[in-house]
């Protein structure tokens, strides 16, 4: 049986993505292994022999690189404790668990999964260049940041593409949620009300405030909600602008797309902060689209080149009020068409098959 051993420092739970290649591996009939800092959720052991090495969260510098360190020289001593032979296929999660492994897998197939550009920090781009030739493969979530990539760390080939595209989607609308207290409050909004959602980042470096102003002038007939942590405290200061304004704190993924479900218009906003966010690659797009929900989304080359191209939703300034309103009434108007096309930009890509090919090109 062929195998791979996926190594990602950190909590498993914390990304999506993990836990999309974890499903997806088995679905390929691999015999997976994981080695990882951490792990909540259960999982089928039958399906994924987990190794948790444990991490030190202190943010001291010294501290910090002691925990790479470690994690790396226990990491590679699971590797070759388990079973290697031709078949096995070494799976990178990231550039942060690349450092501590070091040079430790180059006599083994190896991919470097790569989730960011990373072009504002000077530190892991150089590590990031370093580290590449060790592996036999690289993987990036979206078409640019590849070919950037090539460019940037002077590669041989060009990474493969793999979308942030769930491998599993429930699919249906309206999934009942697990817990009561959340399923009472997205009933109550329903009951009058549609969803426009916003799901992600709400630090202050997200300009989400445009987005708050608009919502006021379509409140008779939805209701903002925002999705995640609230780090830096914006809440209050946002319902200010909007008291109608309804915040759920982040929730473990898979569970977060029963709430996605409910809504019936989704936002991706991005700036243009770096090359890494307008060449964006979020997972947001595709768990929008799995359900068939329209998307509003920021104009940058990541979306226009996907919502955009395929008629999913529309982009525009999202610094601007007016556009933001203009949008949404004009998705509301054509909801039907939108939801349609969302419904084929999700089907169009083969998760799978992309993730098969990436695996392939090691044999």
């Amino acid at each position: 049986m062929n195998t791979i051993i996926v190594i990602v420092r950190g909590n498993v739970d914390v990304s999506p993505t993990i836990r999309n290649y974890l499903n997806a591996f088995n679905d390929l009939n691999y015999e997976v292994y994981c080695i990882c800092s951490s792990k909540k959720s259960s999982y089928d052991q039958e399906k994924v022999k987990f190794y948790e090495i444990g991490s030190d969260n202190r943010k001291n510098p010294v501290f910090k690189l002691l925990n790479y360190y470690r994690f790396g020289r226990k990491a590679l001593t699971i590797v070759k404790n388990i079973y290697i032979h031709n078949n096995t296929i070494i799976w990178v999660a990231r550039i942060d668990t690349a450092f501590c492994l070091g040079m430790g897998l180059k006599k083994f197939k190896a991919i470097l999964a790569l989730h960011e550009l990373h072009d504002r920090s000077p530190v892991w781009l150089y590590l990031t260049r370093r580290l590449c030739k060790y592996y036999n493969n690289i993987v990036y979530n979206e078409i640019n940041r590849a070919n950037i990539a090539r460019v940037w760390h002077r590669l041989p080939f060009t990474p493969s593409v793999i979308p942030n595209k769930p491998h599993n989607h429930p699919r249906a609308r309206n999934v009942k949620l697990k817990d009561p207290v959340l399923n009472r409050l997205i009933n109550n909004i329903k009951k009058n009300k549609k969803i426009l959602l916003y799901q992600g980042s709400l630090l202050k470096d997200r300009n989400i405030e445009p987005l708050v102003k608009a919502s006021l002038q379509f409140g008779e007939k939805y209701v903002l909600v925002l999705m995640g942590r609230d780090c830096d405290n914006r809440i209050e200061s946002l319902q200010k602008i909007n008291p109608e304004l309804v915040h759920i704190d982040w929730i473990t993924p898979p569970d977060h797309l029963f709430i996605t479900s409910h809504a019936h218009i989704c936002t991706a906003f991005y700036d243009f902060d770096c090359l890494n966010s307008i060449y964006c690659a979020p997972n947001k797009i595709w768990e929008y689209s799995g359900f068939g929900i329209p998307v509003l989304g920021q104009a940058i080359p990541g979306l226009l080149n996907t919502i955009g191209a395929s008629d999913a939703g529309l982009c525009v300034n999202i610094d601007d009020t007016d556009k933001i309103t203009e949008a949404i009434h004009s998705i509301d108007n054509d909801y039907d068409v939108f939801s349609k096309n969302a419904t084929r930009f999700y089907d169009s890509t083969n998760f799978l098959f992309l993730v098969q090919q990436a695996l392939d090109k090691v044999r």
